[in-house]
């Protein structure tokens, strides 16, 4: 690769393993037949006038086709929106209005949603096997297929005028505070990431390394930073890559054992539901996005899950991934906390606690401070965000996370807390992802979260909101911590002072519980 640009990575998989397979639907694609329609399907995009600087948005689940997206348009300098379909309706026209997309390629899954917006946006293509799907009545109408049949199987002289400095994607967070915010990611900052992120999986201690005999699955969405890398490193490797679609957990497991899937990325929630099922286990997994409550990673250690915890927001891309420590035995209950809450920056990422004042504090393992994050492939900002992102970059190249943590003097990260959902409770911090992580260990409980609940006397209180797998109450969740305060694990002030019980618990559009939501019902 003479630059790190994104359509590089696919032409590598030509030397590498070109008959391996992608898996999306009924479709299977070698990766020399993948990179033929890429070809087509570029040039036919380059009649249609897209050129480099134009936004295209797409909005799709992990397809073939999207993947197909991502180097087509590389190749031709546009700059790709990931829309993210789980984000209220104003939220995502917000979000392709702000990123100024020109052209949208929507899956006929979501096009009844999208029906109405057909007179703001005019130019659109249709992602569908089904070629009857009817074309929205706008300017300009095509068929996603119609376009790679038609289109000439040849290199583009646009490809490589593309420099890894120009801008590939862009993203926009969740929108759980506000309107959501655009984050745009330059090619080489896309890639120096997700590779890093593989290369650190790859030198993983415990022995469950990932490599290129892997079959990989992910679950996170391409609209997540491109399924958190995959869009990009099992091509890198020329590993088989499996696009699971709009599949749901039955089916997701259905999939994993007919193409012999052996490494996955998910968010908590969705390892939680996996895990409902007798038949999911015995595979990698890579989770974040949320701490990983200690109940959870139990059940998935008991079916023979091996997992990692990957920590870094959209706004800082990968930063830490869980590593166990030389000296601590791989597989003992040592390594399965480690494994949850223990993270080591990525190489080439330096992370710093620092208290409001800014100034560096100890690595004694209790010491807080807000994660600050430096790295080559941090964003430069919020676009169009000036304000914001004054806010939270630093002159000095520095990401504010937001996030409170801890430093352990072996360099093992815990990151405790979001600094907004964590309690102050008479001047006190309580961290509500310790006190989820204990009652994630009572086996009723499902799914938990803690929230902060306004109190005259001592300004906040906590309140644990449960979702329960079998009926507990209130007073035997209390006992089951009382030993905790014994132990000196939690403080007795941390205790809940109420228990709520619900049916579900709601999810942002990053599958992270929606603590914002829970607010705004039990905070009262």
């Amino acid at each position: 690769m003479r630059q790190y640009i994104v359509h590089e990575v696919i032409r590598r998989t030509l030397i590498t393993n070109p008959d391996q397979v992608v898996v999306s639907g009924n479709t299977r694609l070698t990766y020399g037949e993948l990179y033929g329609r890429v070809l087509r399907l570029a040039n036919s995009l380059k009649r249609l006038g897209i050129r480099a600087g134009m936004t295209v948005g797409v909005l799709d689940v992990n397809t073939h086709r999207f993947l197909e997206l991502h180097y087509a348009l590389s190749m031709l300098g546009a700059t790709l929106h990931t829309i993210n379909f789980r984000l209220a309706p104003e939220h995502m026209v917000y979000s392709m209005v702000h990123a100024g997309d020109e052209w949208l390629f929507v899956s006929d899954v979501f096009m009844g949603a999208v029906q109405p917006l057909v007179s703001k946006f005019p130019n659109w293509v249709i992602l569908s096997d089904d070629p009857g799907v009817a074309l929205p009545a706008s300017a300009a109408a095509y068929r996603y297929e119609a376009l790679v049949a038609n289109g000439e199987e040849q290199e583009l002289p646009e490809a490589d005028k593309v420099r890894d400095s120009d801008i590939f994607s862009i993203f926009y967070t969740t929108g759980t505070t506000g309107k959501p915010k655009g984050i745009r990611y330059q090619h080489k900052q896309i890639l120096l990431g997700a590779l890093q992120l593989f290369h650190h999986l790859a030198l993983h201690i415990t022995g469950d390394r990932v490599d290129s005999s892997d079959v990989f699955m992910p679950l996170i969405p391409f609209f997540h930073i491109h399924a958190w890398g995959m869009a990009f490193f099992p091509p890198y490797l020329g590993s088989k890559l499996v696009l699971p679609g709009a599949a749901g957990p039955t089916e997701q497991v259905a999939l994993i054992r007919r193409e012999g899937v052996t490494s996955l990325n998910m968010v908590p929630t969705q390892l939680h539901m996996l895990l409902a099922n007798p038949d999911f286990g015995h595979v990698k997994v890579l989770t974040g996005g949320s701490p990983l409550a200690s109940g959870l990673a139990r059940r998935a250690t008991a079916a023979g899950v091996k997992f990692s915890l990957i920590y870094g927001g959209s706004d800082q891309l990968g930063t830490a991934i869980s590593v166990v420590p030389e000296g601590v035995e791989p597989g003992s209950q040592e390594a399965l906390e480690w494994l949850r809450v223990g993270m080591r920056p990525l190489p080439m990422v330096e992370v710093s606690l620092r208290d409001k004042r800014g100034r560096e504090v100890p690595h004694d393992g209790k010491t807080v401070g807000m994660v600050w994050v430096r790295s080559p492939w941090l964003p430069e900002g919020y676009y169009k965000e000036p304000e914001r992102t004054a806010r939270t970059y630093t002159d000095g190249g520095w990401f504010r996370s937001g996030d409170l943590g801890v430093f352990y003097a072996n360099g093992g990260l815990y990151v405790v807390d979001r600094e907004r959902d964590a309690i102050k409770s008479g001047g006190e911090w309580i961290p509500t992802g310790v006190l989820e992580a204990l009652l994630s260990e009572h086996p009723a409980v499902g799914l938990v979260a803690v929230i902060a609940r306004p109190d005259e006397r001592w300004g906040e209180r906590p309140v644990a909101i449960i979702k329960p797998l079998t009926p507990v109450t209130g007073g035997e969740l209390r006992a089951f911590l009382q030993p905790k305060v014994v132990e000196g694990k939690i403080a007795k002030y941390w205790l809940p002072d109420a228990f709520e019980f619900v049916e579900d618990i709601p999810l942002t559009s990053a599958g992270k519980i929606d603590k914002v939501a829970l607010r705004k019902q039990f905070a009262a």
